[in-house]
C-alpha cells in the first residue's frame, strides 16, 4: 500500500470517528507516521481528501446502481422494484453507509462536494427516470405527461427518504426497513400515471 493509499484509508476512519472539522492536516499526517509537511506531497488539502472519498462513492454508484437504470428487459413494475430495492441495499452496505454518513452533513458546507453530490444524487437519477418515462410514453405504456416532471415526482420520494435516514435516531438499516413503503409508493405512482 502506498503512502497516499494509507493516508486515504486512515482518513476515512479518522473522519468517521472524530469528525471532519476536528482534524487538521498535521493530525492526518501523524496518524500514518509521516511528517506534517510530507502529507502535502500527496494531498493539497483536507478538502481534497474528502473529494477523493466522494469519488470513491461515485465509482461504486457507477458500478452497482447506474446499470440498474438500463434494465429494459424488465416490466415497469419489475424495473421500479429492482432499482428501489437494490439501491436501498447498496446504501446500507457498511462501507457505503460509512461514506455517506461522512459526506452528507458536509455537502452543505463545502461547495465542491455539494456540486458533486447534487449531480450524482439528484441530476443523474432524475435524467435516468425522465428517459425511462419518455420510453414508456413512446410505447404507449404510460400516460402522456412531462417526463422530467414525472421523474421529479417519482424520485422526490426516494430523495426525501434518503435524507430522512441521516436525520433519524437510528440511521443504520433505515432504507431497507421500509421496503413496504417503497412498494406502496411504486404502486401509487404506477396507478396515477397508468403505467402498464
Amino acid at each position: 500500500m502506498t503512502t497516499k493509499q494509507k493516508i486515504y484509508e486512515n482518513d476515512i476512519e479518522l473522519f468517521a470517528l472524530n469528525g471532519y472539522h476536528n482534524l487538521g492536516m498535521r493530525d492526518l499526517a501523524k496518524s500514518v507516521g509521516i511528517r506534517a509537511s510530507s502529507i502535502y506531497n500527496h494531498y493539497k488539502s483536507k478538502e481534497d481528501i474528502l473529494i477523493e472519498i466522494a469519488h470513491e462513492l461515485m465509482t461504486e454508484l457507477s458500478t452497482y446502481v447506474y446499470p440498474l437504470y438500463k434494465r429494459m428487459d424488465l416490466t415497469p413494475r419489475e424495473f421500479f422494484l429492482n432499482l428501489s430495492i437494490e439501491t436501498n441495499r447498496f446504501f446500507e452496505r457498511p462501507q457505503i453507509n460509512k461514506l455517506t454518513k461522512l459526506l452528507i452533513p458536509l455537502e452543505f458546507e463545502i461547495p465542491r462536494l455539494k456540486e458533486l453530490l447534487h449531480v450524482e444524487f439528484i441530476q443523474k437519477p432524475r435524467t435516468g427516470f425522465s428517459y425511462y418515462f419518455q420510453t414508456l410514453m413512446r410505447k404507449g405504456q404510460m400516460m402522456e405527461a412531462d417526463p422530467m416532471l414525472a421523474a421529479k415526482m417519482y424520485h422526490s420520494f426516494f430523495v426525501y427518504h434518503f435524507y430522512e435516514k441521516f436525520l433519524s435516531n437510528e440511521p443504520d438499516g433505515f432504507l431497507t426497513k421500509y421496503e413496504t413503503l417503497f412498494r406502496n409508493h411504486i404502486n401509487l405512482f404506477m396507478d396515477y400515471f397508468k403505467i402498464q
